[in-house]
């Protein structure tokens, strides 16, 4: 072989290597973001925030969701989503995340207990990586235009184990009336949390049906199934009220 025909053969070998690497880069690989953790929620804090514990040295009272930590970046501030399995024509498995940054509520404190709490998201803010993806749940899955928040009420108060004033992660499991698509059921989810200086960090998610909802499965020509079960997020940044 010439070196010629030699160098033009390496040539299209390289090239058909970029171009399968430009294919699963661009449409193949998932590129959901991660779930909500305590780590990364604790890191998303302001670098002028990190050291652990609380100036006020309690944490008795009540703590109201900021939505300004973050700078406005949705995966890096408060928000509620969803996370599901979807399989999409010519593209295969993918996982399908869409978050709301448009959250509020409260939660309220007494030594080591949560004694109280409520997250109301608006979920017709809820965008994903997707924008038909986020017109059909609006139009068919969760019907934003008519169920246009979802809630999250604590119903038990929950025993923390440690005292959070002092900085050290919590993990816990909150009960209360979860009311997706108009409908609302008793569920209990587990939580995570720390307090940083003077922010506290909730971060928790649970398993849901979406027929205990009576949510209908979003359908298009894309999409050839969507799983029967999602899992309902959040992260959420707490300052003293």
């Amino acid at each position: 072989m010439s070196n010629r025909n030699r160098n033009l053969a390496i040539g299209g070998v390289l090239g058909l290597a970029i171009a399968v690497l430009a294919v699963w880069f661009f449409i193949f690989r998932d590129t959901a973001p991660p779930e909500a953790s305590l780590e990364d929620a604790v890191g998303s804090v302001s670098s002028t925030t990190l050291d652990a514990g609380s100036s006020g040295g309690s944490l008795d009272g009540t703590w109201t969701i900021d939505t300004t930590v973050g700078d406005g970046v949705l995966d890096a501030g408060s928000y509620v989503g969803y996370r599901v399995q979807e399989e999409l024509a010519t593209i295969g498995a993918k996982t399908a995340v869409g978050r709301t940054p448009a959250v509020t509520g409260s939660f309220a404190f007494s030594g080591t207990t949560l004694t109280a709490g409520e997250i109301v998201a608006d979920v017709t803010q809820l965008t994903s990586d997707d924008s038909r993806r986020d017109g059909a749940i609006r139009r068919q899955a969760l019907e934003t235009g008519t169920f246009a928040e979802a809630s999250f009420i604590l119903t038990e108060p929950v025993d923390l184990g440690v005292d959070p004033a002092n900085g050290e992660p919590f993990t816990a499991e909150a009960t209360g009336d979860l009311t997706i698509h108009g409908v609302t059921r008793t569920v209990t989810v587990p939580i995570s949390g720390q307090l940083v200086t003077d922010t506290v960090v909730v971060v928790g998610g649970i398993e849901i049906a979406f027929a205990d909802y009576d949510i209908d499965k979003p359908t298009a020509g894309i999409v050839l199934s969507v799983d029967d079960v999602g899992e309902m997020e959040f992260q959420l940044f707490l300052a003293r009220s």
